[in-house]
């Protein structure tokens, strides 16, 4: 049996983290003492490493949970497993797409820069950068942090 801290060291996570998973259904101690301890199994290492490794590929928590509940009921999840895969794989194209017209934009306004910015300007006055950043059409409106994610908790 693992305490929390032991578990949190073999796992390379904090216990705060261990106890945020408790909460919300990943990773579950096997039993409490009676001074209210978690107390784990060694499965739950291998546990943890999954949802390293899951997060790592940019798995949200909850299909990582949805995951494991469909392993903890003891059928195969490998086809949840591939759906996932496949709306993040969608998801990083996207992403692709979209920085790829960024770096395209940034190019372009690289060169505007060089092409008009005064050398040795003296005061910001003599540097038009602000009014040209005004003009500079077609600027990519790239989605928020938090969308990206896919909500809060992703």
């Amino acid at each position: 049996m693992l305490t929390i801290g032991r578990l949190g060291t073999l796992g390379d996570i904090e216990p705060k983290t261990l106890r945020y998973y408790d909460r919300v259904g990943l990773v579950r101690p096997t039993a409490r003492t009676p001074a209210g301890y978690r107390v784990y199994t060694e499965d739950a290492v291998e546990r943890l490493r999954f949802i390293r490794r899951a997060k790592a590929l940019g798995m949200a928590l909850a299909d990582i949970r949805r995951i494991l509940a469909v392993r903890d009921e003891g059928a195969p999840p490998c086809q949840h497993v591939l759906a996932v895969v496949g709306q993040n794989l969608a998801k990083v194209q996207a992403q692709i797409v979209q920085l790829e017209r960024l770096r395209t934009d940034l190019r372009r306004f690289q060169r505007l820069l060089r092409d008009e910015v005064p050398q040795g300007a003296q005061s910001a006055d003599d540097c038009p950068c602000f009014s040209l950043l005004q003009d500079f059409q077609k600027l990519p409106q790239l989605p928020s942090r938090r969308s990206r994610r896919g909500g809060r908790h992703g």
